[in-house]
């Protein structure tokens, strides 16, 4: 059998650019034909939506709490949930974090404050993995320039994101054969339309994951096999 898998989703309740809820997003990706997802939405110094108020604590238990529901709703439905996050590590850059846990985020309360090697270091010190985001995404929120984190730090490059230009991902497919390093892919996903609208991405693997141990270890293993509909096309 395969099993089909998004590894990069937000949801209304952290991303302050998502329309949809984790629930809403686990019921859409299951009827589209997914097997699972990694939620990872904005992180704090990216375009997120929690009460700036509140304390670190309460900060991140957000963003477990969205897992939490998603994954509920995931255990009902016979669908996989991962948790991770995206972090934007400056200039507009970001790196999706998987592997990590509550208990990692509120022992690190200066999170916000480390360069992008510094967060690959602590996320590596617990097991976690690190791919970089779209890295050659063009917008006008982005700065120009090559502001970006030594790459010899993460794990892997996404090599496919369905809310991209065709050229920026296969920019980043080059890297990341060219670094030698592993790959994920996913939607980008901010609201349940998008799976009805765009083409759909992700990695498909010859075996369900059920854990983040098991996400982790076939993200490792090289062995998820980019799928995704439409016309872009990669050799």
């Amino acid at each position: 059998m395969e099993y089909f898998y998004d590894l990069h989703v937000h949801s209304k309740e952290c991303s302050g650019c998502a329309a949809s809820t984790a629930p809403e997003q686990v019921i859409a990706a299951k009827n589209a034909g997914y097997s699972g997802f990694a939620l990872t939405n904005h992180f704090l110094t990216g375009n997120n939506c929690v009460p700036k108020e509140l304390s670190w604590e309460e900060r991140v238990l957000y963003y477990w709490n969205a897992y939490l529901d998603a994954k509920k709703v995931g255990d009902e439905i016979d669908f996989d949930v991962f948790f991770g996050i995206e972090h934007n590590y400056g200039h507009a850059q970001e790196i999706l974090i998987y592997g990590i846990d509550l208990d990692f985020l509120v022992s690190n309360p200066d999170f916000c404050s480390l360069s992008g090697e510094e967060i690959c270091d602590r996320v590596h010190a617990v097991g976690g993995f690190v791919s970089h985001a779209h890295p050659f995404r063009e917008r006008s929120y982005i700065p120009k320039g090559d502001y970006q984190m030594d790459f010899s730090y993460l794990d892997a490059i996404e090599i496919y994101n369905s809310g991209n230009l065709e050229n920026e991902d296969i920019r980043a497919q080059e890297l990341c054969k060219r670094l030698d390093i592993a790959h994920t892919a996913g939607n980008d996903l901010h609201w349940t339309e998008h799976l009805a609208t765009f083409p759909n991405a992700g990695l498909v693997f010859d075996h369900r994951l059920r854990t983040n141990e098991d996400l982790l270890d076939a993200l490792r293993s090289r062995k998820g096999v980019l799928r995704h509909s439409g016309d872009r096309f990669f050799k």
